[in-house]
């Protein structure tokens, strides 16, 4: 039989019983609905369509019906009692026909009684005391509705009645303690701020790797350095860095918060339970007290072996400290040394913090802002911001001496000027200019003023004038007009130029050592602008053509060492072809060297193709008796008589050279 056909069968059949047992069982809910359901007595139930309405109480709070999420259930009971299904009202009516009127003056008439026996039995009770108080001072009815309704058991939980007891899930909740307290974000102290020198290169790689290795490595770190080397600074950068990449807490805790260690009454265990980093600054203001520095001791044991990474700084090293745990501690942990900074790595930090603030100040106008008082981080932070106060008050800073006045509170030229002249009033002002000017004082007693005159001095009969001499008033005329015709040739004639002067247009630039005004500075950035980029658009093509012409001389050298070696084994054909190559090198070189002159061109030799021999068709038509010897001598050649008797050489015999004048000899070229 078909075993899919039997699989079809069988789920058809499981279908239909399932269907049958459904609606069975809807039958019976629907039953069940209306024995335990009620007609509606509300309007908006009847207005919605509502005609039955189930008699069993609701909740006020929904529950959630989850098994792994029991907590809003177990706040839901906490504040509303558990669910039962045993509802019992606080009032009780009986079947009878006793209403609630009746039901109410039983309860006040008990509610006295109760009140009397009180007060009747109660021994202590002043005749002097208010109606209507207790002896203590309180009212009664609050005493009564403090009782009825059990509020004094419940403020110091003395209900021993075991079923309000809540359990509590598996999963606790985070403890909520005060102190450590939880680093905050901030971006003060980060490491975007950080300057890394020489001195705290080293701990600052150390830092980075616990950014990037956070509870592998480097745990605990101790950072030792003294006050003002940045330990703070590094430690908060540490928090942030890790606090961006970690969800968990991170706890800081200040050197003077270590004695509130003495004060804490949780368990570690649950502090450190989310914690990821513990970061604790100045650890050695503890070590004067055992008890703080025990207590401590115990507080990291517990962070290092739940796996909190443990960084700290101190200003002492940890084996100058007093045996105790936390000296035991931390002993062996991993320690980096932050030096105190010295002066050229401040002169780089100062430098980018004035790039920073858009400050243009040479390298003494930056050395005076660190060398003044202290010197420091903090310090050369603070000179160059009070410089940077100057420059927006509009200050000019164009040279050290600037910088040394604003850094000592002196007063600059520019500001002495505008005091005065701030001080000096209008009137002060035009009576200044008026005195300047005309010489004439005005009066109101006398019309017109006062004129200013000089007296003469009196003539004596003593008096003489003095004496004139034609000849020295004749000299000096000819020296005045001498000097000034000098004078003016002098300023008319150009001067011969030199590479050491300065164009007319730069002298304001470099020759004068004033300063330059406004409205020169405009021109002063276009020129320097100007040079810069010729000069580095040059030196730019220089080494272009540098290294052009250092590739084309490498390439002849090859290829002259090729040659050289084909030199030796080479035939008359190839020694020719090497020539012809070698001149092709040559015009090479002379395209390389712009200063040197072309080659001449290459002329060759014109061979005259002579007669070594000659045969006629015919026979020879020459008649040899009309032609004497003396007839075949040119008139030029003379026949010299050898002077004595040539001798052979004693080595024997000699290979001669050959002599050939050189017509054209080119300059600058080896011969």
């Amino acid at each position: 039989m078909n075993p899919r056909r039997n699989r079809l069968l069988s789920a058809i059949k499981s279908a239909q019983n399932h269907v049958q047992s459904s609606n069975i069982s809807q039958l019976d809910d629907d039953v069940d609905s209306n024995k335990s359901s009620k007609i509606p007595k509300s309007k908006l139930a009847r207005l919605s369509g509502k005609s039955v309405m189930p008699q069993k109480r609701k909740s006020l709070l929904s529950r959630v019906g989850v098994n792994n999420r029991p907590t809003f259930d177990l706040i839901a009971d906490g504040v509303l009692g558990a669910n039962s299904d045993d509802y019992q009202p606080k009032i009780k009516l009986n079947k009878g026909n006793d209403d609630i009127s009746s039901l109410v003056a039983e309860r006040i008439k008990n509610l006295r009684e109760r009140t009397l026996s009180k007060i009747s039995s109660d021994a202590h009770f002043a005749e002097s005391s208010f109606f209507g108080f207790e002896t203590d001072g309180t009212p009664i009815w609050s005493s009564v509705v403090r009782g009825a309704r059990d509020i004094d058991s419940k403020i110091h939980h003395q209900n021993d009645d075991s079923s309000t007891i809540i359990h509590h899930h598996s999963t606790h909740l985070p403890v909520m303690i005060d102190w450590p307290k939880e680093l905050q974000f901030s971006s003060h102290n980060t490491f975007k701020n950080w300057s890394t020198v020489s001195e705290n290169k080293r701990a600052t790689q150390l830092a980075e790797q616990v950014v990037d290795f956070t509870h592998q490595s480097l745990n605990p770190l101790i950072i030792i350095g003294e006050s003002g080397t940045g330990k703070s600074h590094l430690l908060n950068a540490i928090g942030q860095a890790v606090m961006v990449r970690n969800d968990k807490s991170i706890f800081f805790i200040r050197g003077d918060e270590l004695p509130q260690v003495l004060s804490q009454h949780n368990s570690w265990t649950d502090v450190f339970s989310n914690a990821s980093m513990l970061l604790i600054d100045d650890i050695d203001a503890s070590l004067n007290d055992d008890k703080i520095s025990n207590s401590l001791g115990n507080m990291l044991d517990t962070a290092l072996n739940m796996n909190v990474h443990v960084v700290v700084s101190s200003n002492s090293l940890p084996d100058e400290w007093p045996a105790s745990n936390l000296w035991d501690l931390l002993r062996t942990g991993v320690k980096t040394i932050l030096n105190r900074v010295g002066a050229g790595s401040l002169m780089l930090y100062a430098r980018h913090l004035a790039m920073q603030k858009n400050l243009i100040l040479t390298d003494e106008q930056l050395a005076l802002i660190v060398t003044d008082g202290e010197v420091g981080w903090r310090s050369t932070k603070n000179g160059l911001d009070k410089v940077e106060s100057a420059a927006n008050n509009g200050i000019k800073l164009i040279d050290s001496v600037d910088i040394y006045k604003v850094m000592n509170d002196i007063q600059t030229d520019e500001e002495e000027s505008t005091t005065e002249m701030q001080s000096e009033s209008v009137e002060d002002i035009a009576t200044r200019l008026i005195n300047s000017v005309v010489d004439v004082v005005y009066s109101d007693q006398q019309l017109g003023g006062i004129e200013l005159n000089t007296e003469l001095p009196e003539l004596s009969e003593d008096y003489q004038p003095p004496e004139f001499d034609i000849d020295s008033f004749n000299s000096s005329e000819k020296d005045f007009v001498q000097n000034h015709i000098n004078s003016t040739l002098q300023d008319l004639t150009p001067e011969a130029p030199s590479v050491i002067d300065v164009d007319d247009r730069d002298k304001h630039l470099v020759a004068k050592m004033t300063r330059i005004i406004e409205r020169d500075h405009s021109i002063a950035a276009d020129i320097l602008t100007d040079l810069d980029m010729g000069i580095d658009s040059k030196f730019a093509n220089s080494d272009d053509m540098i290294t052009a012409e250092t590739d084309q001389l490498m390439n002849l050298k090859s290829k002259l060492l090729n040659l050289a070696e084909r030199t030796s084994d080479a035939s008359i054909e190839g020694l020719i072809g090497i020539a012809d190559e070698l001149r092709a090198l040559e015009h090479e070189l002379v395209a390389i060297d712009s200063e040197r002159d072309e080659l001449p061109e290459f002329v060759e030799d014109e061979i005259e193709d002579g007669l070594e021999s000659y045969i006629p068709q015919n026979e020879w038509n020459i008649d040899g008796s009309q032609v004497s010897v003396n007839e075949l001598i040119d008139d030029e050649s003379m026949i010299t008589p050898i002077e004595g008797v040539l001798e052979p050489h004693p080595e024997g015999v000699l290979q001669t050279s050959t002599i050939t004048p050189v017509e054209n000899v080119l300059s600058g070229e080896e011969e």
